[in-house]
């Protein structure tokens, strides 16, 4: 019923915005995306979407990848600024062929730096969890942020920043996908970021995010008992066209988790460096051993074109890169998800990327990558260490 909600209120939303007289109404076109807005300012909205085309090739592999090419994504949204204090955003992804929703929401701006927002949105957990696909450096989410990020949840936050400091907080529920019979769960999510350097020639960043989350219901047995509650974390093996998890564990009897992350961002003139850890804990029942896993990632960006990094404490991480630049990657992940103690081993993995991003123009960009993944005993099929390339054309207006 959530997502007959949302799609409801897109409709209200939509029929809001085109409800004014089109002859107050001035088009523009900035960055290669339109915008309209009302003579006297209290109006305006935007249409944008964004296309990814990918292709993937994959060597030494014991288990057999299909290499191949696809339509990653394809996104359709309309943005609103009402009445001078009130944002709205639809956002509409065509992913695999199925229509999902995306980012849904409206905002209230209680001041230049600070706002609430209600809908369904990320949960603010981190850099690259909270960071647009437009936006990220690497074609695929490292393995250590797609095995442990809450995603997309439909809830409430606050935000505030000044000059040196961003704070986030929020409650979520579950997201617009959840069907399950019995009560879902809710999340308590936070972030923090410490930005003291911040000058042309030097940005240093430091931030720390915390979740508490109960477990979703699994709905009924046939006599009307509920199901053991249970809590997954898994991940793809840094690409998206071979579909299969690597490491995937389902932890059963669960009652709640808590995730912790660290993060760093630094850089000076054209040289950058992130990382973040996250340590995840599942409280289960008494009669079962507690399960942990935890992740890191470190990646180095060199723009060897388009001058220095620039950092937005709005959102508390790096600038997109301005058109035509050119930037050079490199990431070292490692996600282990195996724990003796809970009798859970789901696998470990250890990939190392290197690549770049051509910034052709504000709307257009190119990636490529080349990527080796060593996976241990635990992982889908065993042991095993394999080689890709891959690399994408990606369209945004």
């Amino acid at each position: 019923m959530k997502k007959y909600y949302l799609i409801a209120f897109c409709f209200f939303l939509a029929g809001s915005l085109f409800a004014q007289n089109s002859n107050d109404l001035k088009l523009s076109v900035k960055k290669g995306s339109i915008k309209m807005a009302t003579d006297d300012g209290q109006f305006s909205f935007g249409i944008g979407g964004r296309v990814y085309m990918d292709a993937a090739a994959y060597f030494d592999d014991k288990t057999d990848l299909g290499s191949g090419s696809e339509v990653r994504d394809i996104r359709l949204l309309v943005k609103a600024d009402l009445w001078k204090k009130w944002n709205a955003k639809i956002n509409i992804g065509f992913a695999d062929g199925a229509v999902s929703l995306k980012d849904v929401w409206l905002m209230y701006k209680i001041n230049k730096n600070s706002f609430v927002r209600a809908g369904h949105f990320l949960e603010p957990f981190g850099i690259e969890q909270t960071e647009s696909s437009k936006t990220t450096k690497f074609m695929h989410a490292a393995s250590t942020i797609e095995a442990f990020r809450p995603g997309r949840n439909l809830g409430f936050s606050y935000a505030t920043w000044s000059k040196k400091i961003f704070w986030e907080a929020g409650l979520f529920g579950s997201d617009t996908n959840n069907k399950t019979e019995g009560d879902e769960g809710y999340g308590l999510t936070s972030r923090f970021a410490f930005a003291p350097v911040q000058t042309d020639g030097g940005l240093f960043h430091i931030g720390m995010s915390g979740i508490y989350r109960t477990a979703n219901s699994t709905g009924f047995n046939e006599l009307g008992e509920e199901n053991p509650k249970s809590i997954r974390y898994r991940s793809r093996a840094a690409t998206h066209i071979e579909k299969r998890r690597f490491i995937d564990a389902k932890v059963g009897n669960a009652e709640s988790q808590c995730k912790l992350g660290f993060e760093m961002i630094a850089a000076t003139g054209p040289i950058s460096i992130q990382g973040e850890y996250i340590s995840a804990k599942v409280n289960r029942k008494s009669s079962f051993e507690d399960y942990s896993a935890k992740g890191f990632y470190t990646q180095v960006g060199w723009l060897v074109k388009g001058g220095n990094y620039k950092y937005k404490m709005k959102s508390a991480r790096l600038a997109k890169p301005g058109p035509g630049s050119v930037e050079l990657l490199a990431r070292y992940n490692q996600t282990d998800l195996n724990d003796s103690d809970a009798l859970i081993m789901g696998g470990k993995q250890k990939d190392i990327t290197v690549g770049g991003t051509w910034y052709v123009n504000h709307n257009i960009l190119v990636k490529f990558h080349f990527t080796n993944v060593d996976l241990d005993e635990n992982s889908l099929n065993g042991e095993e260490n394999f080689n890709m390339i891959q690399t994408r054309l990606q369209f945004s207006f």
